[in-house]
């Protein structure tokens, strides 16, 4: 099996996910990576219609990120789901998303969520 994998890394966003109305209300910053698994079996050298744009992929993370959630969580999963719909030859995905800025009392460094979907075998074949 042929598979490229697509990279995103450290993309970043200021967006409005949070627990407290307060980080709902003023944002936060957000660093993203990706990973897309993508079948190489139809690719053909530099027949742009064969690949995916990672401007493209942008568009999908960075209109997950634009929207006002409780959860990490759900944003991730809506950025996998938004890549996977669009380029059904995705055989998996993964998405981190980083809170840069946390808000908890004396702590320092990040807290992340990481979504990973795998497409089943037997969806590939059917």
């Amino acid at each position: 099996m042929e598979t490229f994998i697509i990279r995103l890394e450290d993309l970043r966003f200021h967006s409005r996910v949070g627990v407290t109305e307060q980080e709902r209300l003023v944002g936060n910053e957000f660093a993203v990576d990706v990973a897309l698994h993508v079948d190489a079996v139809g690719f053909n050298d530099d027949d742009l219609s064969t690949s995916i744009s990672y401007a493209d992929v942008y568009e999908e993370v960075s209109a997950a990120m634009a929207g006002e959630h409780l959860l990490l969580e759900t944003v991730a999963r809506n950025a996998a789901k938004r890549i996977l719909s669009r380029w059904p030859q995705t055989e998996s995905v993964k998405v981190k998303i980083s809170k840069l800025s946390v808000p908890v009392s004396n702590m320092e460094g990040t807290a992340s969520v990481e979504y990973f979907f795998q497409k089943k075998v037997a969806e590939k074949f059917a």
